[in-house]
């Protein structure tokens, strides 16, 4: 009974506090008279909030005629508007001054972009969202000037991303992500696009030197979304689809791999492999189809909820995302949540805090390339007259005499996974004693493990090449434990109107720590999941673990000064001590510097303001490390492994790193000059730089030579050498509105040349993949290094011709229709010493084009990259045309394979033997040019207003990687690789063409 006088209490009081408010009414209207969806409309001082329908109205209660009406929207200012006595309040709201109010997020600190001195590139969130994406750093693919990406196309897979080209030849190359202030490393796999609401790109050492030892590679800041003043909003975005794998190749069927054989064999003297390939009409394999999927579903899925007041915001998304292999089993599935709060308890103090758990499980077969690999004649299955009914299930599969393993059994046995589990935590305490000053502290541990379980069951399929008699289980669980605690003051003041500046004081402090548990054991009694563990193994026990730890302090400052917004300086420097280096090279310094003159707010620009809305001039010098190398390599280590004899396990050791007392930072040095500038109110805007930047000091693992007595798998870091980049950035923007309609479009522009100045030792080459990369001083590093094919031998007189002054043949083993070596040192003989410079893996440049339209509420996005200049080496030349491999083969190669004069000058004739080594003399015959231009993304949505009752709902359909022109023959043109070992392509997991639909729905 008491209950219904509590609810019938409650009721009184909500229909007495709904009795004192005033409801009030209006429009939102641009200048042009046109009415704004969207604008956000809040009760200043409370945490009720509304927005304006499809037609720009809206309906708001306020509690008395005293509030006042805030109403902002994205590219116009913001206005306040009392209430007073009135009941309807119609605005026309002013487009802001362009992005030159933005806040721009630098190292540790924020400022307008119009105070910006450095190279410094801003994506909004809003932009990375149109792309569903497992890593963000796809989505930037084309969006940011001086950025290059190269997809990654497995579940999983980290794309490559280098900011102003290469600066190391033996390191990583990623940059340094820092999320919320926090650094995270060299990867952001952890994130959702979802939860990005900006990311800004440090591209020169004047913008990235307050980061000191890690910021070589460049900065990526990315900051997240955080709660907002207003009623609790909530979003959801969901995005679900297919990626399409179609197969790359037309392969030869059962009947055309026959005849394609018997050429090969006939053309080298033998007699028929296949004989009468007419008998497998109708008989082929399709192993493709019976292996992998045409389309494999791909989830991304976002719930955000917001809202606050003015003395507590908050914060909470829960995102999940999910990108199945081709192969039916495995893939890559994450779960991440974020809740941030922010608490202001006073004007002078304030404080929030952040927590991220997450949760990824991974892991995929990765042959796929045997599926094309594989001859069509050989069956899945053994036939039942082979079998004897004693097999395991993983026993009853086909040898293929191409020694491809029968990959539909491989897949079947595949046990391989990885969970990984994190929780982030990061909070801050803010405290302004008196106006300009903010000291802030700044903490954030960060807890992980690792779970990696492996199983190999035992099969037998044949007897003497593919079986595993023994079946083994193995385990990794690695465990980190990492910690950041950063200390910062700053104070701003304006003095005499016109001065104004800005000094930031700090430290930082971070350490590392991992833990690595490793397990392995064989003859577990059974292949079932319920045996898989390491106490089930019978034999072979084996177990190690490791301990590392790294710690980093830094002594941070930044001094800004501007003089009536007209002259612009910036000074950094940061003081960074290593525990990865010994007492004389522990420290180092890292300085930049950088000023900005902004030319239109001098006097004798004022008559151009009708034409220019900005005019800026930059130059900035820096000085950024790179410390990216394993804990405490000044110390020898002995490395451990294991040897089975005569059945038993028998442990070893051996000096695997050799210690180096004298081991110090890599340092880059940077020097670059800009020009920013905007037409007709920022219609018409954009930016050019100029950069160049020399790296010395390079670190670099390299082998003791076999004299020195060590094994020659012992390794010693050493520093080595320099190297040279310069380059352009440009970007050019422009955007427009007539009534309903808007439209824009953005033009990136990037070149990159990179020298080798200096190595080692006078004369020194570098190798990298397998030899077949050279690094030498004078020359980029990391190009192709081998014979120049210099066509094929169209006849006999050809082949008799290419001799040496005595008439002897350079190539003896050589036929009509053989690739012809070309003597490039013209000393009468083929040998080692013609090898030279093919072909390059760096591009001359990449273009971005990332147009945008709208019309009421139809908006359409599209992209494009392109990358053009580079070479790419298609390894898969060595299996699809390759008559001395029994892999399958094209479709008509015998046709398109030289097989009479004039036929082919490319293809060489079909050879079982391969006397001349075509196919394995590492040349010019596998380069290929490696441009090409892709759209990244094309979406078509329409947005609904106040309907439903829901504040949005946007549907949307979209495209990514739908159509890709490239001469490149191989399966994919974006190719990764190390710095020595890059453009190397072939059989690469493919970025894969995705069809998806989507669903925003805000209330």
């Amino acid at each position: 009974m008491k209950f219904k006088y509590i609810g019938f209490f409650i009721a009184l009081m909500c229909t007495a506090v709904s009795f004192g408010q005033i409801k009030i009414k209006g429009t939102v209207k641009d200048k042009a008279n046109v009415p704004i969806p969207g604008v956000n409309v809040i009760v200043k001082g409370t945490s009720t909030s509304g927005a304006t329908d499809f037609d720009g109205n809206y309906t708001i209660s306020v509690p008395n005629k005293n509030a006042q009406i805030e109403f902002s929207f994205v590219g116009f200012t913001s206005q306040v508007v009392p209430v007073g006595d009135k009941t309807e309040i119609s605005v026309v709201m002013q487009e802001s001054s362009q992005a030159l109010d933005e806040i721009v997020v630098v190292g540790y600190a924020a400022v307008k972009k119009s105070d910006v001195t450095s190279s410094i590139s801003s994506v909004k969130g809003k932009e990375l969202q149109t792309m569903t994406v497992g890593n963000v750093t796809e989505s930037l693919q084309g969006k940011v000037s001086g950025v290059q990406v190269v997809g990654a196309g497995g579940p999983g897979a980290q794309p490559r991303v280098l900011i102003r080209g290469i600066s190391t030849i033996n390191l990583s190359t990623d940059p340094l992500y820092v999320v919320d202030g926090i650094p995270m490393g060299t990867s952001i796999n952890f994130l959702s696009n979802n939860e990005i609401e900006s990311m800004e790109v440090l591209k020169d050492a004047s913008a990235s030197a307050i980061y000191g030892s890690r910021a070589s590679n460049g900065v990526i800041l990315i900051t997240t979304k955080k709660g907002k003043v207003g009623k609790t909003r909530f979003n959801f975005d969901l995005s679900s689809g297919m990626q399409i794998m179609n197969n790359p190749y037309n392969m030869a069927d059962a009947e055309g791999y026959a005849t394609i054989m018997n050429t090969a064999y006939n053309n080298s003297g033998y007699s028929d492999y296949l004989p009468n390939p007419s008998q497998y009409k109708g008989k082929t394999t399709d192993w493709w189809r019976a292996g992998i999927r045409t389309g494999t579903p791909v989830t991304n899925a976002s719930l955000g909820v917001t809202g606050g007041s003015d003395k507590h915001t908050y914060a909470v998304s829960l995102n999940y995302y999910d990108s199945e292999s081709m192969y039916g089993i495995g893939g890559w599935e994450r779960v991440t949540m974020r809740i941030a709060n922010d608490f202001k308890f006073s004007d002078k103090f304030s404080a929030g805090i952040t927590l991220n758990p997450r949760y990824e499980t991974y892991g995929s077969p990765s042959n796929w390339a045997d599926f094309d690999k594989i001859d069509p004649i050989t069956p899945i299955y053994k036939p039942a007259d082979q079998l004897t009914g004693l097999e395991n299930e993983y026993s009853i599969y086909a040898r293929s005499p191409s020694y491809v393993w029968n990959p539909v059994a491989a897949v079947k046995r595949y046990d391989d996974y990885t969970d990984q589990y994190n929780l982030n935590t990061n909070g801050y305490l803010q405290y302004t004693p008196i106006k300009g000053l903010v000291i802030r502290s700044q903490a954030s541990i960060e807890v992980g493990d690792i779970v990696r379980d492996k199983f190999s069951p035992d099969f037998v399929i044949d007897a003497a090449h593919e079986k595993a008699e023994i079946n083994s289980v193995e385990k990794w669980n690695t465990t980190d434990v990492n910690w950041t605690w950063q200390n910062t003051a700053t104070y701003n003041r304006t003095f005499a109107e016109k001065h104004n500046a800005s000094l930031m004081i700090g430290n930082t402090m971070e350490e590392y720590n991992q833990s690595t548990l490793w397990g392995y054991g064989e003859g577990v009694p059974n292949n079932s999941d319920s045996m898989r563990e390491l106490n089930a193994a019978t034999k072979n026990r084996n177990s190690s673990g490791t301990k590392t730890s790294s710690s980093l302090m830094s002594y941070i400052s930044r001094f800004s000064y501007n003089y009536d917004e007209k002259y612009y300086f910036t000074g950094t420097f940061r003081r960074d001590g290593s525990s990865k280096f010994m007492e004389n090279n522990k420290w180092a310094n890292f300085p930049s510097a950088s000023v900005s003159w902004r030319v239109l707010n001098e006097g004798f620009m004022e008559s151009t303001k009708d034409l220019l809305s900005d005019l800026r001039f930059r130059a900035g010098w820096g000085r950024v490390g790179n410390q990216n190398l394993p804990s405490a390599v000044y110390q020898s280590n002995i490395g451990q492994g294991f040897y089975i004899i005569n059945g038993e396990v028998v442990d070893t050791s051996y000096p695997s790193t050799m210690a180096n007392k004298d081991i110090k930072w890599e340092t880059v040095e940077d020097l670059s000059f800009g020009l920013d500038f905007g037409l007709w109110k920022n219609k018409l805007s954009g930016s050019l730089e100029y950069y160049e930047k020399k790296t010395k000091d390079m670190l670099f693992l390299k082998q003791f030579p076999t004299y020195s007595g060590f094994p020659g798998y012992s390794t010693m870091w050493t520093n080595v050498g320099s190297m040279k980049s310069n380059g352009i950035d440009l970007l050019i923007s422009y955007k427009d509105k007539r009534g309903d309609f808007s439209w824009g479009a953005d033009v990136t522009f990037t070149t990159v040349n990179v020298k080798m100045l200096s190595l080692s030792a006078d004369g020194e080459k570098l190798y990298g993949s397998s030899n077949r990369t050279l690094t030498v001083e004078g020359d980029e590093p990391g190009y192709f290094y081998g014979y120049v094919a210099d066509g094929l031998f169209q006849n006999q007189t050809e082949l008799n011709s290419h001799t040496d002054e005595h008439g002897t043949k350079l190539q003896p083993y050589a036929q009509v229709g053989d690739i012809r070596f070309k003597d490039v040192n013209g000393d009468g003989k083929l040998d080692d010493k013609d090898r030279t410079k093919i072909g390059s893996p760096w591009a001359d440049y990449n273009v971005g084009l990332n147009l945008n339209f709208a019309y009421k509420g139809f908006d359409l996005v599209a992209n494009f990259y392109s990358s053009i200049g580079n070479d790419l080496i298609n390894q898969n030349i060595s299996d699809l045309y390759n008559g001395a491999s029994l892999t399958n083969k094209v479709s008509g190669l015998d046709q398109m394979a030289w097989h009479g004069e004039g036929t082919s000058n490319y293809i060489p004739r079909l050879s079982k033997d391969d006397n001349n080594e075509n196919f394995t003399k590492f040349s010019s015959f596998y380069v290929e040019d490696g441009s090409y231009v892709r759209m990244k993304n094309l979406q078509v949505g329409y947005s609904f207003y106040n309907k439903f009752g829901l504040d949005k709902l946007r549907l949307s359909l979209s495209g990514q990687n739908l159509w890709t022109w490239t001469n490149y023959t191989g399966v994919d043109p974006e190719v990764g690789g190390g710095v020595l070992g890059s453009g190397f392509g072939g059989w690469n997991y493919p970025v894969q063409p995705t069809i998806l639909m989507g669903l925003n729905v805000a209330f």
